[in-house]
C-alpha cells in the first residue's frame, strides 16, 4: 500500500480483496442509517438540484433554438452541467445570499464537431456567457455515445465476420468502448475522416460473454473481461456515426473461464457494527462536523468526491478544496492494438458519473450515513425525464470506525498505563470504470491528520495469449479449461490530487525538507533535517534517500514554540512512469513524471491534464500552469498537486478477480 500523508496523510494504492458489487438491487440503506437529521443550510457550494438542472437545460435550449443566434438546435449533447462554483475570493469575503447562483455547461454538436461552454445565471434566468472552443476541442465521452457506439459496431458486417472467425457469436459479445487515446490510423483512413485528425473518435475492444447475461445467476454477475477477444479493434467516427477503421490481426482462442470468484468463505462468524447512542458526527445538508473537524462534501460528475472548506478546531482553515484531479493508466505492450490504451479516467470519462451506489456489508459497514447526488443527463429534458437529471443514490458514505491505538504510555514505576483508543471518520466513494473499480477513502483522524487511500479492484484488462511462451510485457495469468490462455499486460496507475491547502488562512508558503548525515568531528551518528523554501512554481521529485517531504506552512499563524503552523505531505512509496519520455500519452500526463507540483492559486486551474484531455494537445494542464513560472514567497496563496503511482505486474492470483 502506498500512502501519502498530509501530516495530513494522503495515500496511494492498496489491492482490496474481492470484487466490488455493482448497482444490483441489494440493500443499500435502511431508515436507521439516517439517524442524524439533515437540513439544508443554503451553502453556496451546494450542488445544483433537480429544478436548477431543469432550468439550466431550458435556458440553454432556448438560446440554441433562437434562429437569431444562428446556432444548431438539434443533435446537441450536454457532456457536463454543474454548479459554477463562486470564486475563492467571493466565498471568503461574501455572504451566501449575495453570491451568484450559476451553472457551468458544455454543449457539443456532433455533426459539426463543435463544443461550446456556457454560463447560465439561475437567478436571472439568462445565459450569461457562451464561448465556442477552438476547432477539435473534445469533451469527455458521454453516456449516450456508448449506446451509439455499441449499435454502430454490431451493425458492421466485417466485425461480425471477425467474431465468426474466432468462433464467437456476435450477439454474445460485450462491446467495451474507450476514448481513442493516441490512435494511429492509416493515412488514407485519416484523410477520409470529416474533420481529419480533429474528428471525434472512439475505439471499441471486445470480450465474450459466454452466455446470455439475462439468463445468468444474479449472485454471479457477468465478468466478460476475463474472456478477451484478441486482435480486433474498431475505430468509430462519432461525428458521422459510422465505422472508420477496423484491425483484425491476431486470431487466438477465446477463454471460457467463468470470470467469477466461485468460492465464498463460510467459516467467518458475524461481525456487527453498533452505535447504540448514534453517530458522533453531525450532518447539515452536505456539511459534516466530527470531533474538531468540519467540512463540506459533495460528488462532482468529473472529479467524484470533493471536500471543501475544511476546518479544524475553532474554525481554523485547513483546506479550501481537495479532490482527485486525474488518473493516468498506460499499458506496456508492443502491439498496435494496445499502444493507444492510456486511460485518463477523470478527464476522458467524467469519473464521478461512474459512482456506484454503496452497499452495506459490501462497500461500507452498517453504521454508514449516505449522501445522494443528482447529475444532469447528457441528453437533456425528454418525455420520460422532465427534469433532465439522473439520480445517483447513496454514492458517498460517511462512517466512524475504530482506529487502533492513538497513543499509549506506561508509568515506569507503577506500570500504570494511560492509553487513548483512536476513532476515525471515513468519507468514501467508489467508481466502476470498465474492468477496474476504484475506491477512495478520505480518513479524518483525531490527531489532526488526514489519510487518503486508493483501492484498486475489479479485473485485469486481459488479452488472449498464444499457446507458447509468455509474451514480453504480458504475463500469463490463466489457462482456461478449453486450453486458451489469458494474459494481463503490465501497466501503471497514476493518481493526481489537487490540494488547495489554506493552513490557518490562504497566506502560506511551501517548504521542502530533507534529512541527511551532518559531518561532526568525533561523531559519526549526526543527522538532521534541512528546510528549503520553494521560491517558484514548478515540480519536485521524491527522494527516498533523504526522506524528502513537503510542508505547507502559514505565513501568519504560529504555534506555542513560535514556529509557523503547518501541514506536512508525506508518502510511503512512489513509482516513476516507465514509458519513454516521447510517448504521447505521457506528454499529456506529465503530472505522472514528478510527484509534487506547486502553483500559485488561479481561478479555473483545476485539472492536472487541463480541461479537455480527450484527444487534446500535449502539454496541457500543469505544464501550462507553471509556464512561465511565477515566483512564490511567504504569504502567497498556493496550490499543491500530489501524484501517487503504482506499477502492476500481474500475477496469477489477480485472476479472475483482483
Amino acid at each position: 500500500m502506498n500512502k501519502f500523508i498530509i501530516a495530513l496523510c494522503l495515500v496511494g494504492i492498496a489491492f482490496s480483496g474481492g470484487a466490488a458489487f455493482g448497482q444490483t438491487g441489494r440493500v443499500v440503506r435502511t431508515d436507521t442509517l439516517r439517524a442524524v437529521t439533515s437540513a439544508e443550510t443554503g451553502n453556496p457550494l451546494t450542488p445544483l438540484g433537480r429544478s436548477e438542472v431543469r432550468k439550466t437545460h431550458q435556458i440553454v435550449t432556448a438560446h440554441f433554438s433562437n434562429p437569431a443566434n444562428q446556432l444548431p438546435s438539434d443533435k446537441l449533447r450536454i457532456p457536463i452541467l454543474v454548479l459554477k462554483e463562486p470564486t475563492k475570493a467571493a466565498l471568503l469575503n461574501g455572504t451566501a445570499s449575495a453570491l451568484p447562483r450559476e451553472a457551468s455547461v458544455e454543449i457539443f454538436h456532433y455533426p459539426t464537431n463543435r463544443l461550446w461552454t456556457a454560463t447560465a445565471d439561475l437567478k436571472a434566468g439568462t445565459l450569461k456567457s457562451l464561448e465556442l472552443k477552438s476547432a477539435g476541442t473534445q469533451s469527455a465521452v458521454t453516456a449516450d455515445e456508448f449506446v451509439a457506439a455499441d449499435a454502430l459496431v454490431r451493425a458492421y458486417e466485417p466485425w461480425k465476420s471477425a467474431m465468426a472467425q474466432r468462433g464467437v457469436d456476435p450477439a454474445l459479445v460485450y462491446v467495451d468502448v474507450w476514448a481513442p487515446g493516441d490512435v494511429q490510423l492509416p493515412a488514407a483512413t485519416e484523410a477520409a475522416l470529416p474533420f481529419g485528425k480533429q474528428t471525434r473518435l472512439l475505439q471499441a475492444i471486445f470480450f465474450w460473454r459466454n452466455g446470455d447475461p439475462d439468463q445468468m445467476n444474479e449472485d454471479l454477475p457477468q465478468n466478460p473481461y476475463d474472456r478477451a477477444i484478441e486482435g480486433v479493434v474498431v475505430t468509430l467516427d462519432m461525428n458521422s456515426l459510422k465505422v472508420a477503421h477496423m484491425t483484425n490481426t491476431l486470431v487466438r482462442p477465446v477463454s471460457n473461464e467463468s470470470g467469477n470468484a466461485l468460492i465464498r468463505r463460510t467459516d467467518l462468524k458475524p461481525l456487527k457494527v453498533s452505535q447504540p447512542s448514534g453517530a458522533s458526527f453531525e450532518v447539515r445538508g452536505q456539511e459534516v462536523s466530527w470531533q474538531k473537524w468540519k467540512f463540506f462534501v459533495y460528488l462532482h460528475p468529473r472529479e467524484g468526491l470533493v471536500l471543501s472548506d475544511v476546518r479544524y478546531g475553532d474554525s481554523r482553515r485547513i483546506a479550501h478544496r481537495m479532490s482527485l484531479s486525474d488518473i493516468y493508466v498506460p499499458y506496456g505492450l508492443a502491439d498496435e492494438n494496445w499502444t493507444w490504451r492510456s486511460a485518463f479516467d477523470v478527464g476522458e470519462y467524467n469519473l464521478g458519473t461512474y459512482a456506484q451506489s454503496l452497499e452495506v456489508n459490501a462497500d461500507v459497514p452498517e453504521n454508514t450515513y449516505f449522501f445522494d447526488a443528482v447529475f444532469a443527463s447528457d441528453t437533456g429534458i425528454a418525455a420520460g425525464n422532465p427534469t433532465g437529471t439522473v439520480d445517483f443514490p447513496a454514492t458517498i458514505g460517511l462512517y466512524e470506525r475504530a482506529g487502533g491505538i492513538l497513543w499509549t504510555r506506561t508509568d515506569p514505576t507503577t506500570y500504570a498505563r494511560d492509553t487513548r483508543y483512536a476513532r476515525e471518520l471515513v468519507v468514501t466513494w467508489n467508481a466502476w470504470i470498465g474492468n477496474y473499480i476504484y475506491a477512495f477513502d478520505w480518513i479524518f483522524k483525531m490527531d489532526g491528520s488526514i489519510e487518503v487511500k486508493t483501492h484498486l479492484t475489479g479485473t485485469t484488462l486481459n488479452r488472449g495469449a498464444d499457446g507458447g511462451l509468455d509474451e514480453v510485457g504480458a504475463p500469463v495469468v490463466s489457462v482456461s479449461p478449453n486450453g486458451a490462455r489469458v494474459a494481463a499486460p503490465n501497466h501503471q496507475h497514476f493518481f493526481n490530487y489537487r490540494l488547495d491547502l489554506d493552513v490557518d488562512g490562504a497566506q502560506n508558503r511551501v517548504i521542502e525538507e530533507n534529512v541527511a548525515h551532518i559531518p561532526q568531528p568525533g561523531f559519526d551518528n549526526v543527522f538532521d533535517s534541512s528546510a528549503t523554501p520553494i521560491s517558484a512554481e514548478g515540480f519536485h521529485d521524491f527522494n527516498i534517500a533523504t526522506n524528502r517531504s513537503w510542508v505547507i506552512e502559514s505565513a501568519t499563524a504560529f504555534n506555542a514554540l513560535g514556529k509557523p503552523t503547518a501541514y506536512e505531505i508525506g508518502s510511503t512509496g512512489y513509482t516513476p512512469p516507465l514509458s519513454a519520455e516521447t510517448y504521447a500519452p505521457l506528454q499529456r500526463a506529465l503530472f505522472a513524471s514528478h510527484q509534487f507540483w506547486v502553483t500559485r492559486y488561479a481561478e479555473g486551474e483545476l485539472y492536472a491534464t487541463g480541461d479537455y484531455p480527450n484527444q487534446g494537445p500535449l502539454g496541457e494542464g500543469l505544464p501550462k500552469f507553471i509556464s512561465p513560472a511565477e515566483s512564490l514567497g511567504a504569504g502567497d496563496d498556493v496550490v499543491v498537486w500530489y501524484t501517487t503511482g503504482f506499477t502492476h505486474v500481474p500475477r496469477p492470483e489477480d485472476f479472475p478477480v483482483m
